[in-house]
This record gives C-alpha cells, structure tokens and sequence, in this order.
C-alpha cells in the first residue's frame, strides 16, 4: 500500500507540473495540429523521459537533506521557501500572461524525439519543484527514500507528465481554448495553492 501511494503521489505531482501552458505542452500542441498526434506523441516521449532525471535530482536533494534527523525542522523550512517562491513565480506568470515562443519543428521522427529532450533538459524549474513536494511528503512521513518506493514516485511523475502532455495532444483542436486566459486561470489557482500549502506547513511548526 506504501509503494502504491508513492506512485499515486509522483503520478499526482507530475501530472499537476505540466497543466500550466508553457513551451513544452503548447509546442506539443502546436506539433499535434501542424503535423499530427502520432509526431507529437514521440516529441512528447522525448520530453518526459528527461523528468526521470529531473525527479531523481529533486529525490536525491530531498534526500541529502532528511539524512540526519536533526534537520527535519530545516527540511520544513526549506519546503516553505520553495514554496512561497513558487507562489510568487506562479503569481508573476500569471501577470504577464505572455505567449511562449515556438521553435522549427522537423518532420524526422529522431529530430522530434530530440527536440523533446533537448527543450525538456532547457527547463530546470521541475527539480526544485520536485525538490519542494518530495520534501513536503518526507517532513510528514510519507516519502521514503528507499528502493523501490522513491523508484516508484519517480516512475509515477514521469508517467504523469506525459499523459498531460498527452492530453494537450488529443484536445487542443477539440477544445480550441484561449491559452492566454486558461494559463492565467492555472498560473493564479497554483499561485493559490502553493502560497496556501507554505503557510499551513510554517502554522505548523511553530
């Protein structure tokens, strides 16, 4: 039951990551309209198998920090900066309700699967947000760092994103949203959130 929840929550984690638009699920996207779901999917493969390493990073950070008993009560405070950073970083993209940038998109399926990995390993936001909730999770209990439940957590977040990614895929001509309103919805709803979960944990430890 342990390793089911460690895969639900890296699942939950990874899958929540990739709502907000930006360059990967918009250029994923912008693929499945252009030049169809099946080139997408192999962009989209390219760029969730770069989150494997992205958790790992974010696990083993995590994991540096839990090691003496003692720095719990920083571990928790470290979580409440992240999160309040990324409160304020969610909270400002939201403002500026800027629209990404596209890059060429070649037709050759390896060009595709390598212009997923290479925008994916361009984006270094999700290590501290993986940093921030597998340390969130560790400070209550609830994450352990042991093989095979932090295999599992890393297995579910990868997973997650790429069937939000996925989802961009498969809608974006069926809903035609408005991606400078719904990122500015999302942006403020995790704005929200974050700023909530970082003054419940600092409540909770003084």
């Amino acid at each position: 039951m342990n390793s089911f929840l460690h895969l639900i929550f890296g699942f939950g984690i990874g899958f929540v990551g990739v709502i907000p638009p930006g360059l990967l699920n918009l250029t994923a996207s912008k693929i499945s309209v252009e030049k169809g779901k099946r080139a997408a999917i192999i962009f989209a493969t390219g760029a969730a198998s770069v989150v494997v390493a992205q958790v790992y990073i974010g696990v083993f950070f995590s994991k540096v920090l839990t090691q003496n008993p003692d720095i719990l009560l920083m571990l928790e405070r470290f979580a409440i900066a992240i999160f309040f950073a990324l409160s304020i970083f969610f909270f400002i993209r939201a403002r500026l309700d800027s629209k990404p940038e596209f890059k060429t998109v070649h037709k050759a399926d390896y060009k595709l699967l390598g212009q997923g990995i290479i925008l994916s390993a361009l984006n270094i936001f999700p290590i501290p947000f993986y940093i921030a909730f597998s340390s969130f999770l560790a400070g209550r209990g609830i994450f352990v760092f042991e093989f095979p439940m932090a295999q599992l957590f890393i297995f579910g977040a990868t997973m997650g994103t790429f069937l939000m990614l996925c989802a961009y895929i498969k809608y974006v001509k069926r809903f035609g949203f408005d991606s400078d309103t719904f990122a500015r919805k999302i942006h403020y709803l995790l704005s929200f959130l974050t700023f909530a979960i970082a003054v419940f944990t600092l409540i909770r430890i003084n």
